[in-house]
Order: structure tokens, then C-alpha cells, then sequence
């Protein structure tokens, strides 16, 4: 079976999360994506918990189904090399600090003068352009200046910052999205172009309560296990810790709700008869709920009651939980995932799945590579053989040595 970009070409300039993430789409999809990393170092991801045998589990999802080759940037013959890989690519994805592939001459308006097909695609914590543009950033910091860190946590506590890292994520399938876009429309025009992704930009984009900041002139901040306006709409508790959500904050869904508990009461109580009321009164509506759900030594059997009843609930999983869920295994949300050539006795990873489905083309998820491993078959194409590539390799080497220990 053909795969959707086969014959399509990926240079992945990038490091750590967002990036590689991004490129990692496109070779689940069947392209080419060659990963240029530091000489002997690699990608910060390599060194990254937790690790097996040594190697960052990281690093093996962010990065499988790439080729891996070492350039030092920083030398002129290695800048050479990229621009000729440049030449052949269709889509080129970096992550650097805003202005660093300029240093290198590998900045847009450079290699569009060797390759104006090429769709360039720079990922930053805050973009390219504007006063932020220039500043250190990393996932927590977007989340941050969002808004977003500020929703999460209780109401009367300090805000907390997501559980996993959202902004990098959300660029990653921001970037993908975008690209796959630019390739739309270099098939209706032959025309490549730039695209410019901000991890800031996107969780800006994820605040549904700037609309009420900007509009309304209201000061929206964190409401805790529970929802602003829709209720009921959030985190419940029942005996022994035990916790459950529900989402019954349709009219329909909020009689299913006071069927299962057997309140009838509720339906038309002048407190909670609309969604906006029981929002509004939501100090009033969760001891009337929980207060139930404290009736049942396992929540699951509450879970039982309600869902057999038609209401929108879920038991709250732990990560373990839902790594050995059989359900998404069978559907393959989990996967196994082999090692890289490098790894003596592990010779495959339990991992996260595709997470698009596809019908025609689906999405396979292959080993990543050992750091170099396709230097020598990629840079042959271009005139480096492997003699080549060593006397590079030990220059490189000696460069930087003398950096870390300048006389």
C-alpha cells in the first residue's frame, strides 16, 4: 500500500519536544525524514528520563521513523552539506532560538534562493516576530504568559501548570496541520512558503475565556474542579477519596442525572433549574451530589448507576491505569514500539499510538535511530563517503573539546 507522503522529504532541524514531535507525524505517514543533530551529543531529548538500557523512552517517541546524521553547524563544509540536503527537501522543520539559522546561513530567505518549492517551518516559544520573540522560552513559560496556568488549580490556591507539556504538544499539531496546508497549496501553485508557529500563539488560541476578558471586561481566573458557566460540569467526590467526573449540564442530561439519584426534586428547584443557576450555585449543587455519591462504598457502582441512566461520567484514571487499559490496546491508542539497532536486551517499548485514524493510509509508527546511525548512506548521496564523514567526525570532535577547554 502506497503511504500518503512517500516520496516526500523532511529535514528535521529541531530539538527536544515540539518539533521532532511534528516531523515524527510525517514519518508515520511514510516520508523521509532525516533528524540533523549535534555531533556526539544529539538531540537534548537523548538525555532525558526515564531511560532503559541507557536510552531516553523520550527520545524513541519523538523521533521514530527518522534517519539520523551529525552535522556541527557551526563548520562551513557541514552548513554546505545542509544547503545540499536543502535542495532536495520539501519540508524543512527547525526549533531554534529566533535568529540561529541565520548564523548558520540556513535561515528562510537564504535556502529559498536554492529551493523556493521548500516549505520552512520554524517552531518558538513565543514566534518569530514582536517584543517576545527574542525571549528564553520553553512549554511552562507559554503556559504561563496563556493564561491558562492561571485557570488551573482551586479558586483560593496558587496557579498550577499542566500535567504533561500542552504547549509543546499543541505546536506540534499546530505545526503538522500548517504544513500539511502549505502542501495543499503548493500542489494548487508550486509555490513553497514560511510558516511561523508560536507554542504561545497556541494556547492563546486554547483560552476560551479571553473572549469574556476582552469583551465583557471580565477578570476570569481559576474555578478548581468545576466549570465557570456549565454545570453540572466537573471533579465529584464519594467515599474514601474516591472521585468521579460528570458532565450533565444539558437540560436533558441534568434529569438523567437527578433520575439516577433518585431526586426528582432537583429537576425544577428553583437553585438549579438552569444550567447558568446551578453555575451560580454550584457551593449548593455538590453536597447535594456528593453527598449521594458518598452512598456508595465503590464509585464504580455510582459510575453504573449513571451511565445506566444515559449521563456523561468517567472514573478518573491514573497514567498506569490507562497504560494497561485493554481497551486501547486493542484499538492501538497503545503500542509496542521496537528499539533501536543499540539496545542489547530491550528490544521493544510499550507507547503511545497514532492517534489518527486513517482508512486508506494508515499510520505506522517505526524504531528511532541511534545517534549518526545514516550519516555515511545519506551524506553518500552528496559526495561524503565514509572516510569523509570520520576525518569530519574527529574534527568535529577536537572543536569541541577546545570549547570546553579553551587555553
Amino acid at each position: 500500500m502506497r503511504r500518503v507522503f512517500e516520496g516526500i522529504r523532511v529535514l528535521d532541524f529541531s530539538n527536544n519536544l515540539a518539533g521532532p514531535c511534528c516531523a515524527a507525524i510525517f514519518a508515520d505517514l511514510g516520508a523521509e525524514v532525516i533528524k540533523i543533530e549535534r555531533p556526539f551529543v544529539g538531540d537534548d531529548s537523548r538525555a532525558i528520563a526515564p531511560r532503559i538500557e541507557g536510552q531516553s523512552l523520550q527520545y524513541i517517541w519523538f523521533n521514530r521513523g527518522k534517519k539520523s546524521v551529525e552535522l556541527a553547524l557551526d563548520d562551513p563544509e557541514a552548513q554546505e552539506m545542509a544547503r545540499s540536503l536543502i535542495r532536495d527537501a520539501d519540508i524543512l522543520v527547525e526549533s531554534f532560538k529566533p535568529g540561529n539559522m541565520k548564523k548558520f546561513g540556513l535561515d528562510y530567505e537564504n535556502v529559498v534562493q536554492i529551493n523556493p518549492k521548500l516549505i520552512y517551518c520554524s517552531i518558538s516559544a513565543c514566534g518569530q516576530t514582536g517584543a517576545y520573540a527574542k525571549k528564553p522560552g520553553f512549554d511552562i513559560i507559554a503556559q504561563g504568559m496563556s493564561g491558562l496556568m492561571d485557570l488551573a488549580g482551586e479558586p483560593d490556591g496558587a496557579p498550577v501548570k499542566q500535567g504533561v507539556t500542552i504547549g509543546d504538544y499543541v505546536g506540534s499539531f499546530n505545526a503538522y496541520g500548517a504544513i500539511v496546508t502549505a502542501l495543499y497549496y503548493r500542489n494548487l501553485t508550486g509555490e513553497g512558503q514560511y510558516i511561523d508557529i508560536s507554542l504561545l500563539d497556541g494556547l492563546v488560541s486554547c483560552n476560551s475565556t479571553l473572549e469574556n476578558a476582552a469583551t465583557l471586561d471580565a477578570y476570569p481566573t481559576r474555578s478548581g474542579r468545576h466549570h465557570q458557566t456549565m454545570a453540572p460540569y466537573g471533579i465529584y467526590l464519594g467515599k474514601n477519596g474516591q472521585s468521579v467526573v460528570i458532565a450533565a449540564y444539558t437540560p436533558s442530561m441534568w434529569k438523567r442525572l437527578c433520575t439516577a439519584m433518585e431526586r426528582p426534586d432537583l429537576i425544577d428547584d428553583p437553585r438549579f433549574c438552569s444550567v447558568l443557576l446551578r453555575a451560580q450555585n454550584i457551593r449548593e449543587l455538590v453536597p447535594e451530589i456528593e453527598g449521594w455519591l458518598s452512598r456508595f462504598d465503590r464509585i464504580d457502582d455510582a459510575i453504573s448507576r449513571m451511565e445506566g441512566n444515559g449521563v456523561a461520567c468517567c472514573k478518573i484514571k491514573s497514567t498506569h491505569e490507562v497504560a494497561n487499559d485493554p481497551v486501547l490496546w486493542e484499538r492501538g491508542s497503545l503500542v509496542e514500539i521496537p528499539t533501536q539497532p543499540s539496545f542489547r536486551n530491550v528490544k521493544s517499548i510499550r507507547a503511545r499510538g497514532p492517534w489518527m485514524q486513517f482508512s486508506k493510509t494508515p499510520m505506522e509508527m517505526k524504531r528511532a535511530p541511534d545517534l549518526g546511525e545514516h550519516s555515511a548512506e545519506v551524506f553518500a548521496r552528496y559526495g561524503w563517503n565514509e572516510e569523509k564523514v570520520h576525518v569530519l567526525k574527529e574534527k568535529w570532535k577536537i572543536a569541541a573539546e577546545c570549547k570546553k577547554n579553551p587555553k
